[in-house]
């Protein structure tokens, strides 16, 4: 859902504000094919944070609860703004806007892979737990950083979703953005649990 805001964001802004888009269609399938997948598999598998598997029933009725509400709407909204906000910067400093647009379908492709590491639980803290206990999840997001890294560098898949090889300095930003997503999620959950008094952690 989350993505989605991310699409939104992105594409509708920059049609409003008369920008080149940041990212096209085939980078938009590529993310919800690998980036969204892999994570999604590996969760199938998870043993549960939370311990949620021992309420199937309650949990099968509250799917879209207050607090995946919250995180979604407030702190996805916010963080999704944001891309567009550093997309729109970049390109008034009047950077090659083929490499801007490249650094933005990878942040957009591993932000997501990275904060699954923090949407493990929904109520604790990712300083509470081990992110990285279920191997698949790792495996998953490993293997989706190497594609990404592919569609990158490679040139035959550069020529397919029309992207630029990113300078050292660019991946460094790649990763500030997903640790800032990874931040965001966790001060969401802190804000959620300390003014909702049903929150139970």
């Amino acid at each position: 859902m989350s993505d989605s805001l991310d699409g939104l964001f992105l594409i509708g802004g920059s049609i409003i504000m008369g920008l080149a888009l940041p990212i096209s269609a085939i980078q938009i399938l590529f993310v919800n094919f690998f980036s969204d997948s892999f994570p999604a598999i590996a969760f199938a598998f998870d043993e549960g944070v939370d311990h949620l598997g021992h309420q199937p029933r309650k949990l099968s009725k509250n799917i879209l609860d207050a607090r995946i509400k919250f995180l979604v709407l407030a702190i996805g909204a916010t963080t999704s703004a944001l891309l567009f906000v550093i997309y729109w910067f970049m390109l008034k400093l009047n950077l090659p806007v083929d490499l801007v647009q490249t650094f933005i379908f990878a942040t957009f492709a591993t932000y997501t892979l990275l904060v699954s590491f923090s949407l493990r639980s929904l109520r604790k803290s990712i300083f509470r737990y081990n992110p990285f206990s279920n191997l698949y999840l790792v495996g998953g997001v490993l293997t989706g950083i190497g594609l990404t890294a592919m569609a990158v560098y490679y040139p035959f898949m550069q020529k397919i979703l029309g992207t630029v090889s990113l300078p050292l300095g660019w991946i460094y930003g790649v990763i500030g953005i997903g640790i800032l997503n990874i931040l965001a999620v966790e001060f969401g959950k802190w804000i959620f649990n300390k003014f909702n008094t049903d929150a139970s952690i």
